[in-house]
């Protein structure tokens, strides 16, 4: 199978920030790498120690990326090894890459605090409970989305003293400005969206602290 080795991934040659992304196929194993295009991403898929077979789909989409697929095999197992072999990839990649820009694809919140520590450093991450095309690469986010997500933040920028200070309350909170029309992710993305532009920020533990006296930026 040809999919690239640790040292061989390196030597790719991409152009613009590269996404890196690292799945945790414990936790997520529903992945479209077709999707992706040609577009600046790295993918590292980390498989548990009893994960011994991919789905035949998979490995036609492994096949088709070739040069930006790498696969990770668990040799160990125990609480929490893949959590802890993944921070460390991930932690390398930024180590390699500081300007790159990096993503964790799992439902396991574990990983917040991680996530809010290397964001103290300065280093571009986060979490998704999918792997989303739209939510890891932001540019293909369609003009509707885009829209929406400047509608919260204006209607934000206006409500300075009822914002929804949890992020399971400006979940609620986007849905019902929307009148329950979003899709099943949409709120999600939006509330990813408005993070990307430091409209706002969001901890461990789901308290949402707002900046947006300056304004997203351009």
């Amino acid at each position: 199978m040809a999919i690239t080795s640790q040292s061989e991934l390196g030597s790719v040659k991409l152009h613009g920030p590269v996404h890196h992304v690292f799945v945790d196929f414990e936790n997520v194993q529903e992945i479209d790498l077709g999707s992706i295009g040609e577009k600046s991403v790295e993918v590292t898929l980390l498989l548990g120690r009893m994960q011994k077979r991919l789905e035949v789909g998979l490995v036609k989409q492994l096949l088709q990326r070739p040069s930006g697929v790498r696969l990770i095999e668990m040799g160990a197992s125990g609480k929490n090894a893949l959590d802890l072999a993944l921070a460390y990839h991930l932690g390398k990649a930024a180590a390699d890459d500081p300007s790159g820009c990096f993503h964790i694809i799992s439902k396991d919140r574990d990983f917040d605090p991680l996530i809010a520590h290397l964001k103290q450093a300065n280093i571009k991450i986060w979490r998704h409970d999918t792997f989303s095309i739209q939510a890891i690469l932001p540019e293909k986010r369609p003009a509707a989305a885009a829209d929406k997500v400047e509608i919260v933040a204006n209607r934000l920028r206006k409500s300075t003293t009822n914002r929804p200070k949890r992020k399971s309350t400006l979940l609620s909170h986007i849905n019902a400005q929307f009148q329950g029309r979003l899709k099943d992710s949409e709120a999600g993305e939006i509330v990813e969206s408005l993070v990307d532009r430091g409209v706002i920020s969001i901890d461990p533990k789901g308290k949402v602290t707002y900046q947006l006296s300056a304004g997203p930026p351009a």
